[in-house]
């Protein structure tokens, strides 16, 4: 498969086969929350050791660089301040969310992080990329909330600022060893002895 045969029709589910794949070569037992239609707020489940993890992929494609995305924005997010991770209505909550970029199915870059820090990094996103004006003065439009661990030719001071504090929060989950032993980093919402049938 080639960069081309990634598109914004498949991106979710490869990068969903992509975490799925790494946990389970880590001993998890995982399912996919999405065989019959979207699931709210989390995209997969994994089980180890009676524990479970509900967790929220984010994908996206290689684009001339490494690029990590929260999701879409809504005129909320902007006015509102309003939370990027688990806000849909559903018994589904993210404990962990997958930012990954992928060029390849064997050629990508992932954070795996606890869903409070994927906010937290969302947040600053948001408040240095669309909770300021344009140039002209007018209001930013919702669009995709995406980064990149590499700064734009001339970021005034501020945004310089903010965007390097969200690189700093994020670089601690992207190149740890360890990344994917979710059942050592963070902590499940819930246990399988508190699941009925």
């Amino acid at each position: 498969m080639s960069t081309a045969d990634i598109g914004r029709g498949n991106i979710g589910r490869i990068a969903e086969r992509i975490v799925a794949n790494e946990l389970e070569f880590r001993g998890f037992l995982v399912r996919d929350l999405n065989l019959e239609g979207l699931a709210a707020n989390a995209d997969l489940l994994a089980v180890k050791d009676g524990r479970v993890w509900q967790i929220q992929v984010k994908g996206c494609r290689y684009l001339k660089g490494w690029w990590f995305q929260y999701g879409y924005c809504k005129d909320r997010h902007i006015r509102d301040n309003a939370d990027m991770f688990n806000v849909a209505g559903s018994s589904f909550k993210a404990d962990v969310v997958v930012l990954i970029c992928v060029r390849s199915p064997n050629d990508y870059q992932s954070i795996v992080l606890p869903v409070i820090k994927a906010e937290e990094a969302a947040q600053i996103n948001l408040n240095y990329e669309y909770r300021t004006k344009k140039r002209d003065g007018s209001d930013k439009k919702p669009n995709i909330v995406c980064m990149s661990f590499c700064l734009p030719k001339k970021p005034s001071e501020t945004r310089k600022r903010e965007m390097k504090r969200e690189q700093d929060l994020l670089a601690q989950y992207k190149d740890r060893d360890e990344k994917w032993d979710i059942d050592k980093n963070s902590t499940p919402s819930s246990n399988l002895s508190a699941i009925k049938d």
